[in-house]
């Protein structure tokens, strides 16, 4: 209806336009009605002037008015008169919008403040980069890292002085930095990810103190070495013992060496089988420190650049050999996949972790493993998956812990040395688990 009105308004000043020149030219033929003719000529003007205003004023209102609803600016308030008389309610419908701009803008305000807030709350350092290396957001827990004031300004610039190197850091990477803050030593794990908002790339630099973290883990480490040293040398010594004194009673009487005569059939046996049981946990123990050994002495990597899957397909062989019970598959999503790595250090994660699925198949009726390979941007990864029971949520952040073990008979060091083979191949490993399966991923740098 307000756009008609503007248009019959338009219509009407366009006719009395027209009519107003029609009698000024009739006019312009006779010279008694000069005065007349000049003063069409005059209005002629005076209303083709006014028109031009009227329309300039309506575009300009409008175009105020558009500018502030797309700047959603809630305190533009409607004062054109011209719009309310030409377009009727539109001030009232602008109203409307502006409560509906005000609303939404305190909910983004409300969300803001509750991002604030528990970006303020979070423990983790959070600093968000432009481009340009400007700060976009940060949070306290940065400047109580770096012991640096308030000032955002100066966060960046004190980050840049303890690890002068971070801006080598990709997305997606993450990285232990030993720092020395007021002669206070910290080890941070630096986590950087990026994020596109309007055609306009963001880095986010996540600072975390995993000093409290490593201390636990120490701690959770050197108790499973207690047991597990506890549990070898009791089942060393406990056998042992009691040997020696069944020795003892077949070649002594009263403290005293009994006499080549006094020796009977029964006490030879007895000593004989005794003498076995010392070497049979003398070899167990042995063998303890050896696997001990070969946890805190892990040989430096050769890299040397292979066939992945050819590598799998060849290890294949020999589980099928080892596992005759269990079905083996390989799956790839690419036919060739090089990869440089160490081959005995990998043969040797994979045979750790595939003894882990083996003996996880006992009571499964149709036991299998699947080895999947694939590629993911600059990711290599080897999945191990098994149908066996699966492990507990509560014990899979315990698994990689030194001489863990939920295994009678086991020693608690093969995932932790498994891991520490793939953090020396700049890898790592990955553990999904449910009642159904476990799927074990090799993360390799490609």
């Amino acid at each position: 209806m307000g756009f008609n009105r503007f248009i019959i308004n338009i219509i009407v000043r366009c006719v009395l336009i027209a009519l107003n020149a029609i009698l000024a030219a009739l006019l312009l033929a006779n010279p008694e009605w000069i005065f007349t003719f000049l003063f069409l000529c005059m209005f002629f003007f005076l209303q083709v002037y006014l028109l031009i205003q009227y329309s300039s004023k309506i575009n300009r209102d409008l175009a105020n008015f558009l500018i502030h609803i797309k700047e959603q600016d809630t305190t533009f308030a409607t004062t054109a008169t011209s719009l309310n008389k030409t377009f009727k309610g539109l001030s009232k419908e602008f109203e409307n919008i502006n409560k509906e701009l005000q609303k939404v803008k305190t909910e983004q305000i409300q969300k803001q403040n509750l991002l604030n807030l528990l970006l303020d709350r979070v423990g983790t350092g959070i600093i968000v980069l432009n481009n340009h290396s400007e700060i976009k957001l940060n949070n306290k827990a940065i400047c109580t890292i770096f012991d640096s004031d308030n000032r955002i300004s100066d966060i960046w610039e004190t980050i840049i002085f303890f690890l002068p190197n971070i801006n080598q850091l990709r997305a997606g990477e993450q990285k232990i930095e030993t720092i020395h803050v007021n002669n206070i030593t910290r080890k941070i794990l630096i986590s950087v990810s990026e994020i596109r908002e309007n055609n306009e790339t963001f880095k986010v630099f996540s600072f975390h103190d995993i000093d409290r973290e490593i201390t636990d883990y120490e701690l959770q480490s050197w108790n499973g070495l207690i047991k597990v040293l506890s549990h070898e040398i009791m089942n060393t010594l406990t056998p042992m013992s009691t040997v020696v004194e069944t020795i003892k009673d077949c070649t002594t009487i009263n403290g005293n060496e009994k006499e080549i005569n006094q020796l009977n059939q029964k006490d030879i046996s007895d000593t004989v089988k005794g003498v076995q049981l010392l070497e049979n946990r003398l070899i167990s123990l042995k063998n303890f420190i050896a696997r001990f050994r070969m946890f805190s002495d892990i040989p430096t990597p050769e890299f040397k650049e292979f066939d992945l899957n050819l590598f799998l397909k060849s290890a294949i062989d020999l589980y099928n050999n080892n596992y005759p019970t269990v079905q083996f598959t390989l799956e790839s999503e690419i036919d060739a996949l090089p990869i440089s790595a160490d081959k005995d250090l990998l043969g040797l994660v994979l045979n750790n972790l595939i003894k882990n699925a083996s003996e996880a198949l006992i009571l499964v009726k149709y036991p299998r493993i699947e080895l999947k390979t694939g590629k993911n941007k600059d990711k290599i990864f080897i999945d191990i998956i098994d149908n066996g029971i699966g492990i507990e949520s509560s014990l899979i952040k315990k698994v990689f812990l030194p001489f863990f073990t939920t295994k009678k008979d086991g020693s608690g060091i093969g995932l932790s040395l498994s891991r520490q083979i793939m953090f020396m191949h700049h890898g790592n490993i990955e553990i999904n688990s449910d009642n159904n399966r476990t799927i074990v991923r090799l993360v390799f740098t490609a």
